[in-house]
């Protein structure tokens, strides 16, 4: 009898951390910028509490991020990401927010983005948050 009461208790003790596991989601935004010291900025803006793990690929614009989701959620991270002056498709930050990112970064402008190697912008060269939004673009700020 000892020995089911041990093999029922290394059964409940192994598949506790397994219920850890359900808190944590692994995910993919497209966020918007140029360089080195954008990556940084999206990277620093999206590593917020709950955040365990951020890397933002330049050439392919992808955010790859690890979070509890019993502490935050990926609104709040894309608020945080718009917060710091950069679009994540379907969220573009504000022209105010947008302003507050280093001249060298501003990845909306058609010409910066050509010197980078870059195509088109989640914003649209030029266009104003309003703009974006009254042909369609939409975020949930």
């Amino acid at each position: 009898m000892k020995l089911k009461t041990i093999l029922a208790a290394a059964i409940i003790f192994t598949s506790i951390p397994s219920f850890g596991q359900s808190n944590i989601t692994e995910t993919t935004l497209e966020v918007d910028g140029l360089c080195g010291m954008c990556k940084k900025r999206i990277e620093n803006a999206a590593y917020i509490q709950g955040v365990k793990k951020v890397n933002w690929d330049l050439s392919t614009h992808e955010l790859a991020l690890t979070y509890r989701n019993d502490k935050v959620n990926e609104q709040e991270i894309i608020t945080a990401i718009n917060n710091a002056g950069h679009d994540v498709k379907d969220h573009i930050a504000t022209d105010e927010q947008y302003a507050t990112i280093h001249g060298c970064c501003t990845y909306r402008d058609a010409e910066m983005r050509k010197a980078h190697g870059l195509g088109d912008a989640l914003c649209k060269p030029n266009e104003t948050h309003e703009e974006h939004h009254a042909h369609g673009g939409k975020d949930k700020h």
